[in-house]
């Protein structure tokens, strides 16, 4: 099969990023501060005058989003010119993994950011798995549901169209193979939603390659098709195909290579609180590859899987990127073999400096490039008593408890009389719940409010519970409409009462 458009030309550029990754990335930088010397926050802060990251540092602050949303609230009014000189195209929404909705704002420089990753990854996959787009393909980008379409400036939230992440010539090429139906976009509940994902991947035959955020999105609608069969083969008016799914479907568990024989490639989440869906996934589809993503999220690209690296690579070229720990702010040519960080963006949507709150671990320097695995939210914590107890702590508390077990427990805390920390294990876990609370209660003491708060009793000891479904578990303390896994399951979960 012939490449997409675009796709060789955007690998051998990104090539040649990597190649000389500090360059590029002080190209980034300056590229960012030269287009924006002149709106209002490029003036307020003198970036004509800036010459090198060091300036750069110097002048501007590490900023939350509760710092921009002032400015960000003047744009959806439809004000112009505020963080960019550049037109706002369209907002996105976006929760995170706690707090409400978000508005981000998109420019065309963002877009192409965005395109400056996710084709390269594209004919990265092309290059290593030709079959993977060899047939129809599934994508779901966008939230499903969003609280409205228009800022009160009349500025679109969301772009319309998905595909136009990749971009005008390279979109028109995936609309062609690309699955879609008008149901999809009219459902109202998440069970509307994976009844019609469900009908309409069982009529693609030649389905060869599945994009999701989460494998959490993809178990439901697979369920789906199994608990549902009767009503979706109806659905199905060729009756051969129709016969197929039948044999398929009918069986304890469901043939998916019989399903879907050309199916190649799924890629979805496959780390942190991701990876037991995921392991599960591949459990259901054995005969498809199951590529874990990179770190995107709505705000910014961060990695991609990128040829047979075992981690994500840095998107190097898309935006500016920055690393903190708890000494330093470091730049991507920076960084240290093994250090988790929080990660610090700059993006062409007018953040600048903008602490995404997520913690990475830096598996390895390739040519001064990071390859870098998503460890948690470091904005995230528990706090019953004093403790204060981060979701990065808490992952670093669970490793030392046993190796496997970020991959299959969740933490919450329990607002009792005494509170207590519940570790939430997944039912196929093989340890001793008795011994895994009392070592995690251990772990946990390594922080000093933590075990003052239990050596004086105001904290009693951990306990574990077991559920079938983590992810299902967690869904349930989240807003319905955050229920179809677009954002990651946090490995630390808000408290419960008793």
């Amino acid at each position: 099969m012939p490449p997409f458009t675009g796709l060789t030309a955007a690998l051998t550029r990104f090539q040649t990023a990597l190649a000389q990754p500090k360059r590029t990335q002080q190209a980034v930088l300056a590229d960012i501060l030269h287009r924006n010397r002149d709106c209002a926050f490029g003036r307020e802060h003198r970036f004509a005058e800036l010459k090198d990251y060091g300036d750069f540092a110097r002048a501007l602050p590490v900023r939350r989003y509760e710092d921009f949303s002032p400015s960000i609230g003047q744009i959806a009014a439809g004000r112009s010119g505020i963080l960019t000189a550049e037109a706002i195209s369209n907002f996105e929404e976006t929760g995170g993994s706690s707090g409400g909705a978000k508005l981000i704002p998109y420019t065309d420089g963002l877009y192409a950011a965005f395109r400056r990753a996710v084709l390269p990854w594209l004919a990265d996959l092309q290059r290593q798995r030709p079959q993977a787009l060899a047939g129809r393909l599934f994508f779901v980008i966008s939230p499903l549901t969003r609280s409205r379409d228009k800022t009160e400036g009349g500025i679109p939230i969301g772009s319309g169209n998905d595909l136009d992440y990749f971009g005008r010539e390279t979109g028109a090429a995936l609309v062609e193979k690309t699955l879609f139906l008008p149901e999809l976009l009219a459902a109202q509940t998440a069970e509307e939603w994976q009844f019609h994902s469900a009908r309409l991947l069982l009529s693609a035959e030649n389905l060869s390659f599945i994009s999701v955020w989460s494998p959490s999105i993809l178990l439901p609608i697979l369920q789906t098709m199994q608990e549902r069969q009767d009503g979706l083969l109806t659905e199905i008016h060729e009756p051969r195909r129709r016969a197929v799914l039948s044999r398929a479907l009918s069986a304890a568990q469901p043939d998916t290579r019989l399903i879907w024989p050309q199916l190649d490639t799924v890629s979805c989440w496959d780390s942190h609180t991701a990876a037991a869906p995921a392991a599960l996934l591949r459990q259901k589809l054995p005969h498809v590859w199951i590529q874990g993503k990179g770190l995107l999220s709505t705000e910014a690209v961060s990695s991609i899987p990128f040829s047979d690296g075992l981690h994500p690579i840095l998107a190097v070229d898309s935006h500016f990127y920055e690393f903190a720990d708890e000494r330093d702010i470091y730049p991507a040519w920076a960084l240290q073999n093994g250090r988790d960080y929080r990660l610090i963006v700059t993006t062409q949507g007018g953040l600048y400096r903008y602490d995404t709150g997520d913690r990475v671990c830096i598996h390895s320097m390739e040519n001064g490039i990071p390859r870098l695995e998503f460890v948690g939210r470091d904005s995230l914590t528990s706090d019953l008593c004093g403790e204060k107890l981060t979701e990065a702590f808490v992952r670093r508390a669970m490793l030392r408890t046993a190796p496997s077990l970020p991959d299959h427990a969740l933490l919450q805390g329990v607002n009792a009389a005494p509170p207590y920390y519940r570790l939430i294990l997944s039912d196929g876990h093989p340890a001793s719940d008795t011994g895994l609370a009392a070592a995690l209660d251990n772990a946990l003491g390594e922080n000093p409010q933590y075990a003052y708060a239990r050596r004086i009793g105001q904290l009693a000891p951990p306990q574990c519970v077991r559920t079938a479904d983590l992810q299902q578990y967690a869904a349930a303390l989240f807003r319905a409409d955050q229920r179809l896994a677009l954002r990651k399951t946090p490995l630390l979960l808000p408290p419960a009462d008793a």
